[in-house]
């Protein structure tokens, strides 16, 4: 298994490491960076799954199918039909083998920013922790070795079939030393996007140079290359996804967004001017489209108080730099912004009264009314969050060639992968996609040759 930039102990990894151990099978992780967890630590933790149990008594209707439905849709069609339903399928199974590992959720589900329906079930352990700590917990008391600070290099294939992976060692203190492991029944990729990979994005998107990323510094694409130079198909590169986040050399984000049912944005004149619960495409082109720096995220201190340990942490962290602010009235608050406060205080009296009546947005989301101060405002700079294109595989995880054929002994999983987001990937679907087909290819890996 390989992941995480040139190594992939994220999640997708550790999924599909741990799966593999539990049917016996002897498994090496390799990981590039010195830590494991990868953009799942970094997450917002949310797992989307159509969940009649938790969804029902709240009135929300879901299935596979409407999942499926607004999946495809939110990806403009760009996303494999057959790859989408097996995720949407097995979304639900792949979140009770975490709840039976003793992963625990909150007993509601909620809508995060681009989520489109409140299906994404949010772990009580803050962000993508709950996913890290149980994954690699159980690998370690099942043997799966974990090797940290070692990169893969060369994909090396064998009568057309994957066959060894080389690796550098970084740990050593005499150099990079050079290593090949041999697989006995199949090489797992699961080393994330480009995000992190400045020049990468912008020979894609040109557009978007000089936008910072809010990626694990390891999410380089080298792994996706390689495979690609050995004869993988890959699709939908240039599909690359920008979300609220941090300024430049900003070690933490304030993110007042992570419940749109709690959330408005306002320009700046602090009028509210879309719903923000449509999708992340949708939602980037309409703050793309003002001028930069006039866009801002306002809620109040009981969607603050609501939110894990390390988001609260970090909005009160950017009351020291500047990313937060907070005041005791609406007035107050419109002043520190520099925004028109009749402006921003119709923006909220039209909100509340679409949560108390269920109108607008709060049809689709569980809403509650803006009304405990003190309220908070930050300022909505745009990230690049995810690269939705990559490599092209089946619904069972395997790789696709250039012939259309799948590459014997090939398999990947998680961002790596170009063919369930399509052009646009809805909050949520992020984990949700790494996890389940991570399970998917250790199950396939296995059980063919």
């Amino acid at each position: 298994l390989c992941g995480r930039g040139r190594g992939g102990a994220g999640g997708a990894g550790l999924a599909a490491a741990l799966s593999a151990a539990e049917q016996g099978a002897s498994v090496l992780l390799v990981e590039k960076m010195a830590a494991i967890g990868g953009n799942t630590l970094r997450a917002s933790g949310l797992f989307n799954a159509s969940d009649p149990a938790r969804q029902e008594p709240m009135g929300i209707t879901d299935s596979p199918s409407w999942h499926y439905e607004q999946t495809m849709a939110s990806g403009h069609g760009r996303n494999d039909p057959a790859v989408v339903r097996r995720f949407v399928c097995e979304a639900l199974p792949t979140l009770k083998w975490l709840e039976s590992l003793g992963v625990r959720f909150m007993p509601e589900t909620v809508a995060t920013w681009g989520a489109e329906w409140p299906r994404g079930h949010k772990p009580t352990q803050p962000r993508g922790q709950a996913y890290i700590r149980t994954l690699s917990s159980e690998c370690i008391r099942r043997g799966v070795k974990i090797r940290t600070r070692c990169a893969m290099t060369r994909l090396l294939m064998k009568n057309g079939r994957a066959a060894s992976i080389e690796v550098e060692d970084l740990s050593s203190g005499r150099g990079k030393d050079k290593m090949v492991f041999h697989a006995r029944k199949a090489v797992i990729l699961t080393a994330g996007g480009f995000a992190a990979n400045p020049e990468l994005v912008e020979s894609y998107r040109a557009d978007l140079a000089g936008i910072p990323t809010d990626n694990n510094p390891g999410s380089t694409g080298e792994v996706m290359l390689e495979a690609i130079r050995v004869g993988a198909a890959s699709n939908a590169l240039e599909c690359i996804q920008c979300v609220p986040g941090a300024p430049e050399g900003r070690g933490f984000q304030v993110r007042l967004d992570l419940d749109v049912g709690r959330v408005l944005m306002v320009d700046g004149g602090g009028r509210r001017f879309i719903d923000e619960d449509g999708s992340r495409d949708g939602l980037a082109k309409a703050i793309l489209a003002r001028p930069r720096g006039s866009v801002w995220m306002v809620t109040d201190d009981g969607a603050v108080k609501a939110m894990d340990l390390i988001s609260r942490k970090d909005v009160y962290r950017g009351l020291q730099t500047g990313d937060a602010l907070r005041a005791d009235s609406w007035d107050a608050l419109a002043l520190l912004m520099g925004v028109d406060a009749d402006a921003l205080k119709d923006s909220v009296r039209v909100f509340n009264v679409e949560a108390g009546m269920g109108g607008g947005k709060c049809a689709r989301v569980r809403c509650l009314q803006l009304s405990e101060p003190p309220y908070w405002a930050s300022r909505v700079v745009l990230n690049i969050h995810t690269t939705m294109g990559g490599l092209v595989i089946t619904p069972d995880a395997q790789v696709v060639g250039l012939d259309g054929k799948p590459v014997t002994g090939l398999f990947a999983a998680g961002e790596i992968t170009g063919s369930v987001h399509g052009e646009n990937r809805m909050g949520g679907n992020g984990i949700a996609d790494a996890l389940t087909f991570g399970r998917i290819a250790r199950r396939t890996a296995v059980l063919k040759r």
